[in-house]
């Protein structure tokens, strides 16, 4: 296990989430991902990222109740929604009593509507997930893969503002003018963003600009590729990453980024967004944002 602690982030709520979570999507989804998330603890994860969606909130449960940590040292995430769904898995209630029968516990850290596209009436959604915060089924709620049009839309009626919203986010989408308009509506609103996919450049878009600067400072630094562009997007956005790798020793290595590696400089940061405006990319949820930046 990691020795080193975890930092946290503070949510809009008081709410403190660990910097770094492991996530049972991607790689995992609908799959028995037990070994993984077993052995992602044992290396010293603490925040478990979890939907619905992905089909396999049971094995985490099968996990939790092995487990002989203590409850409230975990930080547990899950969302709502599904493609296709049917009225009662566009209830964030009803999503939010099955998944915690699943996962076998009593509530979750946090809480998010998984996309604006995956319900009829995003404000009315938003309002259940409300309810659940007063009623203490979530510590905290949010969202994920929302633009600034459906945060401006919520934002008409919220009550309890999002704590976080979950997107993909890496140099190669984070200059596009829709992503910035939206980390600006996030800042003036004190939501946090969650960084998915932050290592998109090295495997799913490799050899772009990105990848030279970012082999140069980690050359310099004494690490690696992987942990700087895992350093950068905590550090851009001053939020959280996300990590789903199914291999022990990456798992270790990503969580290192953000417990043991030393923070990148201004200027670091600044050389590897600028790279990234040499090139467009988006892997996730184009259905949401669209085959081409905004």
């Amino acid at each position: 296990m990691s020795s080193a602690p975890i930092p946290t982030v503070t949510l809009n709520d008081g709410i403190k989430i660990p910097k770094i979570g492991y996530g049972l999507g991607t790689s995992n989804k609908g799959k028995d991902c037990r070994p993984y998330i077993q052995s992602a603890l044992e290396t010293g994860y603490t925040y478990l990222d979890c939907a619905y969606m992905y089909g396999n909130s049971n094995y985490l449960g099968d996990v939790l109740a092995e487990w002989k940590g203590k409850r409230e040292d975990l930080f547990v995430l899950q969302k709502c929604g599904k493609d296709d769904g049917s009225a009662d898995e566009k209830d964030p209630r009803k999503v939010l009593v099955q998944l915690l029968k699943d996962i076998k516990l009593d509530y979750v850290d946090l809480y998010l509507l998984h996309s604006p596209l995956l319900f009829d009436d995003i404000n009315k959604a938003w309002a259940i997930m409300e309810e659940l915060k007063t009623e203490g089924l979530a510590k905290s709620i949010g969202v994920s893969n929302f633009r600034e049009q459906d945060l401006l839309k919520l934002k008409e009626t919220w009550k309890v503002v999002p704590s976080v919203n979950q997107i993909e986010l890496h140099p190669y989408n984070a200059h596009a003018p829709n992503v910035v308009r939206l980390l600006d509506l996030c800042k003036e609103n004190d939501i946090t963003i969650q960084a998915y996919s932050p290592i998109a450049p090295l495997f799913r878009s490799p050899g772009g600009p990105v990848n030279e600067v970012v082999a140069t400072i980690a050359r310099d630094k004494g690490v690696e590729d992987s942990q700087v562009l895992l350093a950068w997007a905590a550090q851009r956005t001053n939020g959280v990453v996300v990590t789903t790798s199914t291999n022990r020793e990456r798992q270790q290595i990503q969580l290192e980024a953000i417990t043991k590696v030393s923070p990148l400089s201004q200027e670091e940061v600044d050389q590897i967004s600028e790279a990234g405006k040499g090139r467009y990319f988006r892997w996730f949820q184009k259905d949401v944002w669209g085959e081409v930046k905004q």
